[in-house]
């Protein structure tokens, strides 16, 4: 598995809509693409990508932009992942002939005890350990 930076880059977006979630509160691309050092452009694509498969919902107009169309601990990071480039173990299509399928049963291990991993983390959990971290870093005189 190789996570690409679109990847990375809609899971960053998820988690800054699950920092601020408010459901009736969007906010704007350019807002999470400065927060988060995406070009924009690329958001924008991304944001339709999660659109598609219900992750978030826009709102249009001046008060317009993202909100996540489900509480941030109903979202994995699995499910972003797997929305934006697929299945977390793709097989080439240059199989090898017939004996491609002596290995078919560790890749689809692999996927799984991938699969088990990314979808135990919500982006509520994200938030707590991010929250947690802010609290270390403070510094009082």
């Amino acid at each position: 598995m190789k996570i690409s930076a679109k990847d990375e880059y809609a899971c960053l977006a998820v988690l800054e809509l699950a920092l601020h979630y408010d459901p009736d509160v969007p906010i704007r691309v350019q807002d999470i693409a400065e927060r988060q050092r995406i070009p924009v452009k690329f958001l924008f694509q991304i944001m339709q990508a999660l659109k598609r498969v219900d992750i978030v919902r826009s709102k249009r107009g001046t008060d317009g932009g993202y909100v996540l169309a489900r509480p941030p601990a109903d979202i994995t990071v699995g499910d972003v992942l797997e929305s934006i480039s697929g299945p977390f173990v793709q097989l080439s299509s240059n199989r090898n002939g017939g004996n491609a399928h002596q290995l078919e049963p560790i890749w689809n291990d692999v996927g799984s005890a991938i699969g088990a991993v990314l979808h135990d983390v919500s982006f509520a959990s994200l938030v707590q350990q991010a929250r947690a971290r802010e609290r270390q870093v403070m510094y009082h005189i």
